[in-house]
């Protein structure tokens, strides 16, 4: 997983969510591709999984979100704020895809409201975290459903489950199905080598090195990294960026990068304010 993507270059499949987010400038054209030596999600097994298209400086970008309510994605602030300067985006430059595997089928929300964390760090990506509300509640069936906060210590070994529309390979083409790739947690020495402020695997972030040829990579971001509990899957990080030691690049799927996941349960004092939804719901205990 490279550095944050905050202006992946999206294809014409992304222009209908698009339509929904009016831009005084025009979109360029370019590619965007998906999740890095993953498989094709058949299914409904992540029925909260979000496809969300951020316009940004005349950019049509794509990033991942998680439904945690009939009302809020729960994201990765980096996909909704300007990255020379941190500065929220405005609430009319994203849409959000709900209720299908693939972009093209999915029910496209407008959104009312962008909250990002106050702490947000965009020159290190600390708190890198925010909720999006949206115009109208989203209908929750058995393809359309809510995940709740892991709460659980994860430990090094541990092996999560990404999900995301992000790229392929660091030169992947674009689709619109979503995919899922399995990443273990740890070394946390390796991952502290990466980014001397980690220290824990149960702490802010989530972090894993040395997943040679399974990752997540641009167009990811902000979407969600899965913690199995033996009945359901929750919530444990949003994908965040990637760390290369002793490197400025960071290709996706390689040995030596680290990739690191903001924790959404170190945050639910501030999600619980932030929404009006208790500690007890968000993390599933109600």
């Amino acid at each position: 997983m490279r550095a944050p993507l905050t202006t992946i270059p999206a294809l014409g499949l992304l222009l209908a969510m698009a339509q929904a987010a009016p831009t005084t400038t025009p979109l360029k054209a370019s590619s965007f591709g998906r999740i890095i030596g993953g498989s094709k999600v058949n299914g409904r097994p992540y029925p909260f999984a979000v496809a969300l298209s951020v316009v940004s400086k005349g950019t049509l970008g794509l990033c991942g979100g998680s439904l945690i309510s009939d009302r809020y994605v729960l994201t990765a602030a980096h996909c909704l704020t300007d990255r020379q300067s941190g500065t929220p985006i405005s609430a009319s430059a994203v849409t959000a895809g709900v209720g299908s595997n693939s972009v093209k089928q999915a029910s496209v929300y407008r959104i009312r409201k962008v909250s990002v964390h106050p702490d947000y760090d965009y020159t290190k990506l600390r708190n890198d975290i925010a909720l999006l509300r949206l115009e109208k509640a989203v209908k929750l069936n058995g393809g359309t459903r809510v995940v709740a906060l892991a709460n659980s210590q994860i430990k090094d070994g541990d092996v999560l489950l990404a999900v995301g529309w992000g790229k392929t390979s660091n030169t992947g083409r674009a689709t619109d199905d979503l995919r899922q790739v399995e990443i273990t947690v740890g070394p946390t020495g390796d991952c502290h080598a990466a980014d001397s402020d980690f220290t824990s695997q149960n702490g802010p972030q989530l972090c894993a090195a040395h997943n040679e040829g399974h990752d997540t990579c641009q167009g990811d971001s902000g979407g969600p990294l899965l913690y199995n509990n033996g009945r359901t899957y929750q919530l444990a990080g949003l994908t965040s960026y990637g760390r290369n030691p002793g490197s400025t690049t960071a290709d996706c799927g390689t040995n030596t990068v680290a990739a690191f996941y903001t924790r959404p349960a170190y945050y639910v004092d501030w999600i619980a304010r932030t929404t009006g939804i208790t500690k007890q719901r968000l993390l599933g205990q109600a």
